[in-house]
């Protein structure tokens, strides 16, 4: 898990010295004025279509629903998806309800887009176009590499259909986040056994949000709560305790103001706050774990995921636990 996190720099490097197959792809998108996109995913593929679904609403102005497989797959029901996008996301591209769903969807009209990890499998071969992750093969359980592979190339898709290009060094600024953060989240001591931890994050930063969530699920085996920060305190407050520590996902190029009153009432409560993303909103006595710098909130979201990782990675590590293989999970799910 912790030299994938590493490979990522050159992730972004192969995968943009391939993006005009993604253009290619983009135009003719374009050219199918589709009324509706849905997207489609499980566990972390599912965190990182939110990202996605969040970049076609923003930026595109078109709405995105969530695809819910077990329409297809548990209740059989046929759904008329004519003038449908829809774009699905699996490492392995094997999960069995996703491929049913997207089977079942084709056929009733639906065009589809799959990103995966692996171009031979059913997912991949059931797409009208497949988007290759290049991520090379990922050993560790808990999706790393692939996750900021699907952010990334959800946001070269978009930027596609929009004929916009990423900033100028990512892969390098990539590098810089992973280094830094690895050696904040080293000292960030207090954090490392801490049992009661609340993540939150919005807007685009709830992908991440709901990622560290489960990275830390996954890998130190604890039960940590992500929210939006606006959900946030619509009721799940109420369980802050003074004791409770609260993990901020605030990419650089967010506006502040949309966070600002969780930020407040969680301060009142507790002083265990951490931040991921930008350090600007960091109070005395709060830490700051790591980050992207780029002003640009989308992207930098796709590089603040790195420092989740690293986080998981250290928190396992930390309570005698290994996150290369976590307890009750394979890499490939199949559910039905």
């Amino acid at each position: 898990m912790y030299s994938e996190i590493y490979e990522f720099p050159r992730v972004i490097i192969d995968s943009l010295a391939r993006v005009k197959a993604i253009d290619e792809i983009a135009a003719i998108l374009r050219s199918k004025d589709f009324a509706t996109v849905q997207v489609l995913g499980r566990g972390t593929s599912g965190n990182a279509s939110l990202f996605l679904k969040y970049l076609i609403e923003v930026r595109l102005g078109i709405l995105v629903a969530d695809a819910s497989p077990s329409t297809t797959s548990i209740y059989k029901s046929p759904i008329a998806m004519r003038n449908n996008l829809l774009i699905g996301m699996s490492q392995s591209g094997k999960s069995t309800d996703l491929v049913e769903f997207a089977r079942t969807a084709i056929e009733s009209g639906a065009y589809f887009v799959a990103m995966t990890n692996d171009a031979t499998s059913p997912l991949a071969q059931l797409a009208h176009h497949h988007i290759d992750l290049v991520v090379g093969p990922e050993l560790a359980v808990a999706a790393t590499k692939s996750y900021s592979s699907e952010l990334l190339h959800a946001q070269l898709l978009v930027d596609a259909m929009l004929d916009e290009t990423s900033p100028a060094h990512l892969a390098e600024e990539a590098d810089r986040v992973i280094k830094d953060s690895d050696l904040r989240i080293q000292k960030a001591t207090a954090l490392h056994n801490a049992d009661d931890i609340v993540v939150l994050g919005r807007g685009y930063s709830l992908a991440n949000a709901l990622e560290l969530s489960l990275k830390i699920k996954e890998t130190s085996l604890i039960n940590v709560p992500a929210n939006s920060t606006a959900e946030y305190l619509h009721g799940p407050i109420a369980a802050l305790k003074e004791s409770s520590s609260v993990i901020f996902l605030a990419p650089s190029g967010q506006d502040y103001s949309v966070i600002a009153p969780t930020v407040d009432r969680v301060r009142a409560i507790t002083k265990n706050v951490y931040w991921i993303g930008s350090s600007e909103y960091r109070a005395d006595g709060e830490t700051f774990l790591g980050g992207s710098s780029i002003a640009h909130e989308s992207y930098s979201c796709i590089l603040d995921s790195t420092v989740l990782q690293l986080l998981a990675n250290q928190l396992a590590v930390a309570k005698g636990l290994n996150p290369d293989a976590p307890k009750g999970l394979n890499k490939v799910t199949l559910t039905l």
